[in-house]
């Protein structure tokens, strides 16, 4: 069983639809206003209790596609006046089963998305953990274990 997460939307609609999304798979979860040093707003949903592999599995999911569809929209859109996030994130599961929040400039995000999906990024960091946490020595062309 996994415990009290936490989810970042810098868009209160956003997040309030996520929270509708957890409640939907049995999760409780709530937002809450957050004000940075420099009085922008964010949202942050926390999840309550625990959830089992699948629940998170969900949530996960659903959140990547909230914030690379609808959030990410949002920084694409920007006027000339400013960003309207700092940062954006993409949460990688390690080995243990607890999650890691990678951060991400929201100009790199979009590059990145310009292309690749958002399952081939997750891949791609779900594959620099695996290699991090279990680290390989030799050259890349002798292994026998090379992702597909």
């Amino acid at each position: 069983m996994l415990d009290n997460f936490e989810y970042t939307f810098f868009d209160l609609p956003i997040a309030e639809k996520f929270v509708a999304f957890a409640k939907e798979h049995n999760i409780d979860a709530n937002v809450r206003e957050e004000k940075t040093p420099l009085d922008e707003t964010s949202y942050e949903v926390s999840v309550q209790g625990s959830m089992n592999d699948e629940q998170a599995d969900a949530l996960e999911e659903y959140y990547s596609d909230l914030l690379f569809g609808e959030q990410a929209a949002q920084i694409e859109g920007n006027s000339s006046e400013g960003v309207l996030a700092d940062a954006c994130g993409v949460q990688v599961k390690l080995e243990s089963g607890l999650y890691t929040t990678v951060a991400i400039k929201p100009e790199i995000m979009n590059k990145i998305l310009s292309v690749l999906t958002v399952d081939e990024l997750q891949a791609f960091l779900a594959q620099v953990a695996e290699d991090i946490e279990n680290p390989k020595t030799g050259p890349i062309c002798s292994r026998k274990d090379l992702p597909q």
